[in-house]
């Protein structure tokens, strides 16, 4: 799972992109914060996450996208 720092209008468009590669995550609205910043949470399919980086790292050019946190189980 992942938290993904952006504002609330950003987190629809990052899941708009995100949702158009099937079965590889699901943005959620639920979030937290920490530090003044507000993270959404993303849980990745298992089996994907180079590929799910892999979106991000292209998305990050186009989306606010501010911060990345990996969440151990």
């Amino acid at each position: 799972m992942y938290w993904l720092a952006t504002s609330e209008n950003e987190v629809h468009f990052i899941d708009a992109v995100i949702s158009a590669y099937d079965g590889v995550a699901t943005v959620r609205r639920e979030y937290k914060v920490e530090d003044g910043e507000t993270f959404y949470r993303v849980f990745v399919a298992a089996g994907m996450e180079a590929e799910f980086l892999e979106i991000l790292e292209r998305l990050k050019s186009k989306a606010d996208i501010r911060c990345v946190q990996r969440e151990e189980p």
